[in-house]
């Protein structure tokens, strides 16, 4: 919407260039017309639900940075974060030298259009370059801690590099504290958990047949046939060991 604006030559209403008028000045009523005129560009642009509560402040500044101050993203820190991960993704693949040099170009543009940085002094530049250490740390660290990286990017101003790390650090700590499995049962847990499952005769204190089934009490059924010269108690409900 910045863009759109200059284009049309009223920068000037949103970045206080143009104050309002006098009362007595003869330019009032045209400064008043331009004034509401980049007022409408600018509710026009929002959503209803958004616009709608700044429609009648005083000048289209006013509406510019107070919807500057509850919506945009802080130092376009989000932007930024989300350019240079497009940017160190992208690949030519099967496209085009043609294409794929156009699509960098336009990330590279709106790139350039999210810093607003005013150089006065050296430390500006200084300042700059630890903003884009901060990101490239942030752009590089695994995707599970998208939220703590969020909450980083929200910030004004943006912590230091050293700052993030140990955010992140900690943060890593903790997911490995609060993710880790539980320990494994020992062997003897496991075998009492498995026999559990298992038929068990209180008579004999065996496995494998219960006390309706043991032939101890009842016998070896009649029509049992003996498998492969075995015993006869090879298989089967009752079969004692």
């Amino acid at each position: 919407m910045k863009l759109a604006i200059d284009g049309r030559g009223k920068l000037s209403h949103l970045n206080g260039e143009v104050s309002k008028p006098a009362v007595d000045d003869p330019n009032l009523k045209t400064g008043r017309s331009k004034n509401s005129l980049v007022i409408a560009w600018l509710i026009n642009s929002m959503e209803p639900a958004i616009g709608k509560p700044h429609l009648f402040l005083p000048t289209a500044k006013d509406v510019w940075e107070a919807v500057r101050d509850m919506y945009s993203d802080l130092e376009n820190s989000s932007q930024i974060f989300d350019l240079k991960s497009k940017l160190w993704r992208s690949r030519q693949g099967d496209q085009e030298v043609t294409t794929y040099y156009n699509q960098m170009v336009t990330l590279w543009q709106e790139l350039d259009l999210c810093y607003e940085d005013e150089w006065d002094c050296p430390n500006d530049s200084v300042r700059h370059r630890k903003r884009g250490e901060m990101i490239e740390f942030m752009c590089f660290s695994r995707d599970d801690l998208d939220e703590v990286r969020g909450q980083i990017l929200g910030r004004k101003p943006l912590p230091s590099i050293r700052e993030v790390f140990s955010e992140v650090r900690r943060e890593e700590a903790r997911r490995k504290v609060m993710l880790t499995d539980p320990e494994p049962k020992s062997s003897p847990e496991i075998e009492s958990s498995a026999l559990v499952s298992k038929p068990w005769c209180h008579h004999c204190k065996k496995p494998w047949h219960t006390k309706e089934t043991c032939w101890k009490i009842h016998g070896k059924p009649q029509n049992f046939k003996k498998k492969n010269g075995g015993d006869g108690r090879a298989s089967g409900d009752g079969r004692e060991f």
